[in-house]
């Protein structure tokens, strides 16, 4: 196998399992070494592509395995998968990232929130992470911020 760390699409390689969901593929690569904090070119972990396409199980296996819930590039965009899961319809995600100590109020793309991004929805998936958002407190800094 290739150096994770030498070559760009190998290091990817990660991100893209938890973007498919192929969690076997997921375990295989972290087991060789990946970085499941690392970031890519978009400034997302792949803790961020697991929970913008949903894939619950890939979340809570990255979680449990140190994925740093808060992580964001603050140079660049920003989000943090909170905020990308406050976009969808899957409450379970974001209580899911809530429970691992998520913080709905880290700026992300232009300023918003995911407690803002919430907020905004009129949809009853909507309704339901806004008020999921709103029964959490997680402790601050963030140490996941990328400075």
């Amino acid at each position: 196998m290739t150096n994770l760390d030498d070559d760009w699409f190998e290091r990817e390689r990660l991100h893209r399992a938890a973007a498919d969901g192929d969690l076997p593929e997921v375990e295989r690569l972290v087991s060789y070494g990946a970085d499941i904090n690392a970031f890519d070119d978009l400034s997302r972990t792949p803790l961020h592509y697991a929970a913008e396409n949903e894939h619950y199980k890939v979340a809570a296996w990255l979680l449990e395995r140190g994925a740093q819930v808060n992580a964001n590039d603050e140079k660049m965009i920003g989000e943090t998968a909170l905020c990308l899961a406050a976009q969808k319809d899957y409450p379970e995600m974001v209580e899911l990232l809530l429970k691992h100590g998520a913080d709905p109020d880290i700026n992300g793309w232009v300023g918003l929130t995911a407690r803002i991004r919430a907020q905004r929805r009129k949809d009853e998936d909507g309704r339901k992470i806004a008020a999921l958002i709103e029964q959490y407190r997680p402790p601050k800094p963030n140490p996941g911020a990328r400075r």
